[in-house]
């Protein structure tokens, strides 16, 4: 059976791609490599990650700061080593869980 008239559709104002944005090239020994950018989805991932990071940070206390200050050149200052040590090994863990 002939169909004959059947032409394809055209598309105005569609420019046609080489197809060279996503081609793979190859090397003397076999081996493709990419030649696109990496995806934009990674960096807007690894970016609003930093974002939460940096807003989850809490706010410095002018006060507080300003009262340690006034311990520590005072003298009266002590440093609970325990406890240092105990918040130390959280935050430690908590970094390797996220």
């Amino acid at each position: 059976m002939k169909i004959t008239g059947q032409q394809p559709p055209e598309f105005h104002g569609v420019k046609g791609g080489t197809g060279k944005d996503n081609q793979k090239t190859a090397d003397r020994s076999g081996r493709t490599s990419e030649t696109a950018e990496p995806p934009v989805k990674t960096s807007t991932f690894v970016m609003n990650k930093i974002k939460g990071r940096i807003s989850a940070e809490p706010e410095v206390r002018a006060d507080r700061v300003e009262e340690l200050k006034a311990k520590i050149k005072s003298g009266e200052y002590q440093v609970d080593s325990q406890r240092l040590s105990k918040t130390m090994l959280e935050d430690a863990l908590k970094e390797d869980m996220t």
